[in-house]
């Protein structure tokens, strides 16, 4: 065109395959930016599934967990109730006093949470829930773990101490393994009347308490989270469909 004097023409049909580069440049940039929008919901969608579940079964733990310190109280306190009114022990005091052995273990599964912080916090569109989830793993989780290390360490530092000094453990030789304490009357006298056990008994009891606290707490969270990550998945499957 241009030898036969049709610059205008060439100029024409010059820009016209500039645009339609550009065009075609942009259609496909546009295409990948929804293949990565999709790949990025469809990853948004696993890792709150996995959350999801993280939480369900943790939920079911923790609950598991309050049971145990309900029931540990509730024989704490009828160990009280035998201390006060019987000279001797007995079988059901040696059966209560191991409740002062138990310590539950909260364990979450973080695996979805690590997944999440792996491929980016801001992956979870919706605001409210990026925040809750972060806070959840990032703070609730670990101030209840402090308070159940604290519960550990009286065990360990206190009542442990107390047990091996003036009790011993009654084995079942069948099972080959420890059902109960026990203690000879003469011991069980003293340390009943010098209030030591009563003492040590109360403070287990207290202990459980302040733990149930910050369990029941923790209970609730799980499940407000659980309802915000329900909700989340029903709007984005909704307008998926």
């Amino acid at each position: 065109m241009a030898d036969d004097n049709r610059p205008l023409k060439y100029m024409k049909y010059a820009i016209g395959e500039v645009v339609l580069v550009v065009v075609g440049i942009l259609i496909a940039l546009q295409i990948n930016t929804w293949n990565n929008e999709l790949e990025n919901r469809l990853l948004e969608v696993k890792i709150l599934e996995e959350i999801q579940s993280n939480l369900e079964n943790d939920l079911e733990e923790i609950k598991d967990d309050i049971n145990t310190m309900e029931e540990a109280n509730q024989l704490l306190s009828k160990m009280i109730i035998h201390l006060n009114g019987h000279s001797a022990p007995s079988e059901d005091f040696f059966y209560y006093g191991i409740w002062m052995q138990i310590v539950p273990h909260f364990d979450p599964n973080r695996s979805g949470y690590v997944l999440l912080e792996s491929n980016g916090v801001e992956l979870i569109r919706n605001d409210t829930l990026r925040t809750s989830i972060s806070n959840h793993y990032e703070l609730n989780y670990p101030y209840y773990n402090k308070y159940e290390n604290e519960r550990s360490q009286f065990k360990v530092h206190q009542t442990n101490s107390f047990l091996l000094n003036n009790f011993d453990w009654l084995l079942d030789e069948k099972d080959e393994g420890v059902y109960g304490l026990y203690i000879s009357d003469k011991d069980y006298k003293k340390i009943k009347n010098d209030g030591s056990l009563r003492k040590l008994i109360n403070a287990n009891i207290w202990e459980n308490e302040t733990l149930l606290t910050r369990a029941t707490r923790t209970k609730q969270k799980i499940i407000d989270l659980l309802v915000l990550i329900n909700n989340e998945l029903l709007n984005i499957k909704e307008k998926q469909t």
